[in-house]
Parts: C-alpha cells; structure tokens; sequence
C-alpha cells in the first residue's frame, strides 16, 4: 500500500528542492563574483605598488642630488607603505576584499617579489639613504636603477597574471549565470508541468465530471492517480455518483411519495394558517378594542374629576356641561367601538389603503363639512396587513382628533413613495401644544405612537397656532417593493 503524501507536502518539497538548486548556482556566482572583486582590488594595489616603486626612485635621486632630512623620511614612509602593501597582496584582505587567486603561478610570482624586496631592492635603499658621501650614493643609485627595472617587470608580468586569472574568472562567471538562467528555465518549466499534474489535471477532471453530473449522467467516474487530498476527494466524488446512480433509480417513486407527503402537510398547514389568521384578527380586535377604551375612558375620567370639582364649589352650570361631554363621550365611545367592530369585519390589503383613507376623508366631510384632499405621488408600495391596518388606525385616529379638538376648515392628506412610504396629514386648526396638554389628545397621541412603533414606523407630531401637521414614515426595508 502506497503511503499518502498530502499535497501541500509535495509542493513544499518541490519549492525547497528549487530553492535548494537556485541557493546553489546563486552562491557559486556570488563567489565568483566575490572572486572578481578581490583580484580586481589586487590589480589595482599591484599598480599602486608599481608607482610607489617609481616614487621612491625619484625620490631618492632628489636626496642624492640634495639631501634632506625632511625628504628623507618621506622616503621611509614610503618604503613602510610599499612593504604593507606588498603584505596585503601577500596574505589578502578580506574587507575591501583584495586577495590573490590561488593559481600556484601567481602565487610563485607574489613570493618572488617579496623575496626581491627584501633580498635586493630594500637593502639598496638603505644602502643609498646610508651613504656618507655622495659619490657611493650615486654609484648605488646607478646600480638601482637595473634592479628597479627587473622589479617592476616582475610586478608587471604579476598583474599580467591576475588579469589572466580575471578573465578566467568572468568567463566562468558567466557560464554560472547562462546556467542559472538555463535552470531557472528548466526548473520553471518543470514545477508548471508538475503543477499541471498534481493540481490542475485533478482539478480540471473534477469540473468535466461536476458539469457531467449536472447534466445527469451518474456514469461519470474520476481517475484515482494519486494517494494525496485530491486522490481522496476523486475517491470521495466516485462514492457519491454511485449513491446518485442508485438514488436516481427510484427517483420517480422518491418523489410521488414525497408529493402525497407534501399535500398533507400542505393541508395541515392550511388548516393551522386559517386558525391562526382568525386567531391574530381576534387578538388585534381584542387590542384595538382595548386602547380605544382607554382613550374613551381616559377622557371620561379628566371630565368626571372636573365635574367633581364644580360640584364641590357649587359651579351647578360648569356641572351640567361636564355631564352634557360625559354623555357625549359615552355616545362617541359607544359609536367607535361599533365602528371598529364594523372595520375588523374586512381585512386591509396594500392596494385598498389608498381608497380607505379616501373614504375616511369622505365621511369627515359628511359628518363635519371640514373640506378635504387627498394626493398621491408615486405607486403604492405592498404592505402587509398588519402594517396597513395600523397605518390606518393612525390616520382615523389623526382625523378624529381634528374633528373633536381642531376647530378646523381643512385637512390635507399626502402619500408619498420615495426613499420611504410617508403619510403626512395637515390640517388649519387652532393646534396644541405637544408637551404639555394633558388631555384626550395626548393620550390619543400616545397610543397612535405605540401603533407606529408596532410597525417600525416614525410618528412626527408637529403643533403651532396655524395647525398641526402629522408625518408617519414607514422605512423602505420593511415594505414589500
């Protein structure tokens, strides 16, 4: 049995391998190039010895021809710089880097030349700076001269040496870097065409066999030719077309079991929905019922603590009128409530908001003789019953309170479909004052905000001396469109 090799391994093991061969041929040309460097600097301070040595016979001519103190030991520190060069050339430095090649010629050459230094050229000079007199100064000067010459051939045929080496060096050097670039060739080539084996081939037979099995053949099997996660998902891919082989064979009757299944359930849903839309209009009846009569009662309240106080300071006229609003009261909360009954009778749907707020319009103006208009801009958005049947609370609400306590000539209706759904009532009336009214208004306020807030809408109440205006915007992510 073949072990099982994750993927990721063998691309990791791929990369370091590549990385491992690039490290290689980068590090040989970072050698050679290293290589290079230090006999270029080796060339360069092979010729600064070669006119140092020309320096010091110049010099030296000038001493014999007037001798100096001062001239004389500048010549020494020469001779001093001459020979830490020639030690540096010698054993090499690995800072600047200068170093020699390790061909056995050049380095034949080096030790011939410290050798003459200190054999021949250096004990010459002493001789000349030693002298007494000037004659046996010039007679060595004149014996320099040839040893000089033979010296500087020597350093030259050195750095003849070096530039030779150099050449060998660049052109190995650039052998390095057609082979780097002749891998990096291969080896790209090679890891594309690995990839395409390991990855891109399962992969790709993975979509033909998906696009296959979509168009319902389930005879599609992969080729299993690796032991790695995509070998598995083949293996994986080849046991489900084989469930989905088996489980299309009895499909049909799957599927006419599953209908007969469905129907019932169906039915059953059916049934609970029925009962549960006759269950929500009866808690909404129940609710709308419920803050109707605490609106009613609320007032009834204020007006009875009002005719208590008359009564007590015998204000028998003031009484009278509070028992003549009490009664009126009572006969307005009986008629809202039958109205109400009479409304929960029909159910609102998104379509019918617009003739129903039409309507309730129409019969302000029958009951009071209040002009109204009503004006629409846009289409209506699809609400939901709920959302209608507050919206239209709110707006029966808003009308009923114009009648009782506005004592205005006209109202104005706006629905709006933009941004949002905004239902904006107007009316001329003498308005109120929002905080501080303490009476049926506000608790009719009260309750149209609660309505607005069971619905996720904004109620703006806005009140001055020239009327009231009532803004009520539904957000656009809670209707339908």
């Amino acid at each position: 049995m073949m072990m099982k090799r994750k993927i990721r391994d063998k691309i990791i093991g791929l990369l370091l391998l590549y990385f491992l061969v690039a490290m290689l041929a980068i590090s040989a040309t970072l050698t050679a190039s290293w290589r290079l460097e230090g006999a270029a600097a080796a060339i360069n301070e092979a010729g600064r010895e070669r006119m140092r040595s020309y320096r010091i016979a110049y010099l030296l001519e000038r001493q014999v021809a007037s001798p100096e103190a001062q001239l004389q030991q500048v010549i020494e520190q020469e001779m001093r710089s001459f020979e830490s060069g020639l030690l540096e050339l010698s054993q090499g430095n690995p800072q600047r880097p200068l170093f020699l090649p390790k061909e056995p010629e050049v380095r034949s050459r080096m030790a011939h030349l410290t050798r003459s230094w200190q054999s021949n050229i250096k004990p010459q000079i002493t001789k000349i700076l030693s002298s007494r007199r000037q004659v046996e100064q010039q007679v060595a000067l004149q014996s320099y001269r040839p040893m000089l010459e033979n010296y500087v051939a020597s350093i030259n045929n050195l750095v003849s040496l070096l530039e030779r080496s150099n050449a060998k060096s660049t052109l190995y050097l650039r052998s390095l870097q057609v082979v780097l670039m002749l891998l990096a060739l291969a080896g790209t080539i090679l890891m594309v065409y690995l990839f395409m084996r390991m990855v891109v081939r399962p992969v790709t037979q993975l979509r033909e066999g998906m696009q296959r099995m979509t168009g319902a053949d389930f005879a599609v099997r992969l080729p299993v030719d690796s032991q790695d996660e995509l070998g598995e998902l083949a293996i994986g891919f080849n046991r489900m077309a084989d469930e989905l082989q088996d489980l299309y064979a009895t499909l049909e009757q799957r599927v006419e079991d599953k209908t007969r299944s469905i129907e019932a359930k169906n039915r059953e849903l059916a049934s609970l929905d029925k009962e549960m839309a006759i269950s929500e209009q009866r808690n909404l009846l129940a609710q709308e019922l419920h803050d109707s009569i605490a609106q009613s009662l609320a007032f009834l309240n204020i007006q009875t603590q009002l005719v208590q106080e008359d009564f007590k300071q015998a204000h028998h006229e003031e009484v009278e009128q509070g028992l003549v609003k009490i009664r009126e009261g009572v006969q307005e909360s009986y008629d809202h409530v039958r109205e109400l009954l009479l409304h929960f009778r029909s159910r609102f749907s998104g379509t019918d908001l617009l003739t129903a707020i039409g309507m309730a319009l129409e019969k302000v103006t029958e009951q009071t003789g209040i002009k109204t208009s009503l004006n629409a801009i846009g289409q209506m958005p699809l609400l939901q019953a709920k959302q209608v049947t507050q919206l239209m609370h709110i707006v029966q609400e808003s009308l009923s309170n114009v009648r009782k306590h506005a004592h205005a000539s006209l109202i104005d209706v706006e629905i709006t479909w933009a941004s949002a759904f905004e239902i904006h009532i107007r009316d001329n009336g003498v308005g109120f004052d929002v905080q501080q009214d303490p009476g049926e208004a506000h608790v009719g306020l009260r309750i149209m905000h609660e309505r607005a807030q069971r619905i996720g809408a904004l109620l703006i109440v806005k009140a001055t001396v020239n009327g009231t205006h009532i803004c009520l915007i539904l957000p656009k992510s809670l209707t339908g469109n």
